[in-house]
């Protein structure tokens, strides 16, 4: 049985016959990693991590599961669909993927718990119940949009932080034995905390914004923040600051001795390329065409 304890090193490599597809993307993050895939037809043969890991199956996938259950008991399933995995650390388990489709895997650490959820238990790793083949609506949601957004090139930090926080609430709330629970926030940011957030937002536009700083401006975790930036907003911190990029860079294109490559690094943008494709998907134009219809 194969088994792995460095988060950094392709989790999603752990166990699968034959290797993954050429077109993969996978992004190592200090306390998480990300793996999406068209995945062809294999197997993870029998192996743990050391972290928890989230694996969502989106239709027409087929899959058949086994792993140790309470008591050391081995437990088998086979599902049909979009279905989901959650497996904390140190259980051992085989998956069998026996027909090609869209495949994402998502490996938490301990430390990203306690770090970026409020109210996390001490031991995530005794706390979760393995859930092997389950039906989730919310996980498969937020599968198909980070799959949506690895199309687009290399995926910004503060919405893979968002996804990730987002999913270690849910899997805290929904699939955890003890008695604690995160709780459902209201209210929104209220005035002071709204300002501070913003502002902060609008002074680093030009550099890479992350979910843990806004909420240490916040003064609250950052699944508390995504909750209530939402309230307030109507969006999430990762739309709101992307939105805000291509507002300015609208601005921006209006000065037309101004180069698109400058441009892009003024509004916080990676490239060129990845200015060219955002600002097509909000505004339909590219910033050339957009800058020609001026």
């Amino acid at each position: 049985m194969e088994t792995h304890n460095e988060l950094g090193e392709k989790q999603f490599l752990i166990g699968l016959n034959p290797g993954p597809p050429p077109d993969y993307v996978a992004h190592d993050y200090s306390d998480y990693s990300v793996y999406t895939a068209e995945q062809h037809r294999s197997v993870w043969e029998r192996h743990t991590h050391d972290c928890t890991q989230i694996t969502v199956a989106m239709s027409p996938a087929q899959v058949r599961g086994e792993w140790q259950g309470a008591n050391g008991h081995i437990e088998r399933r086979e599902m049909n669909g979009d279905m989901a995995w959650i497996v904390p650390p140190n259980i051992p388990h085989v998956i069998h993927f026996d027909r090609p489709a869209t495949l994402i895997h998502l490996y938490l650490t301990e430390s990203f718990f306690h770090k970026m959820v409020e109210n996390a238990p001490e031991s995530v790793e005794l706390s979760l119940v393995p859930s092997i083949l389950v039906r989730d609506n919310f996980l498969v949601e937020l599968a198909h949009s980070l799959h949506r957004e690895s199309q687009y090139g290399k995926l910004s930090p503060l919405f893979t932080d968002s996804i990730a926080t987002l999913t270690a609430t849910h899997l805290v709330r929904s699939y955890s034995n003890t008695t604690r629970s995160v709780p459902a926030f209201r209210g929104g940011m209220g005035p002071s905390r709204e300002r501070r957030v913003l502002s902060y937002i609008a002074e680093h536009l030009n550099e890479s914004i992350t979910l843990e700083e806004l909420a240490r401006v916040a003064e609250i975790s950052p699944n508390y923040l995504i909750a209530l930036f939402r309230q307030s907003m109507g969006m999430t911190p990762h739309k709101y600051v992307v939105q805000t990029r291509v507002e300015h860079a609208r601005t921006l294109l209006k000065q037309r001795d101004l180069p698109l490559l400058e441009i892009a690094h003024r509004c916080g943008f990676q490239d060129q390329s990845q200015f060219t494709t955002v600002f097509r998907r909000y505004s339909g134009l590219t910033p050339g065409q957009f800058r020609r219809s001026l």
